[in-house]
């Protein structure tokens, strides 16, 4: 299955905690991974989040 999100976190080698990333528009994991080796360098870890992903970490 291919999914797209606008909201993305990455780390970078040798870093303690995540950074955030948010597109223009909705981008598979390869095409966010592509846009971070442009811009920051190569992601070492990626994670798509969307609006509802907050909303069901309180849930039991």
């Amino acid at each position: 299955m291919v999914v797209r999100r606008r909201t993305w976190f990455y780390r970078l080698a040798g870093q303690m905690y995540a950074q955030f990333v948010s597109f223009d528009r909705p981008l598979t994991s390869s095409s966010a991974k592509a846009a971070l080796r442009r811009s920051v360098g190569n992601p070492l870890e990626l994670w798509g989040r969307c609006p509802n992903d907050m909303m069901q970490l309180g849930r039991k």
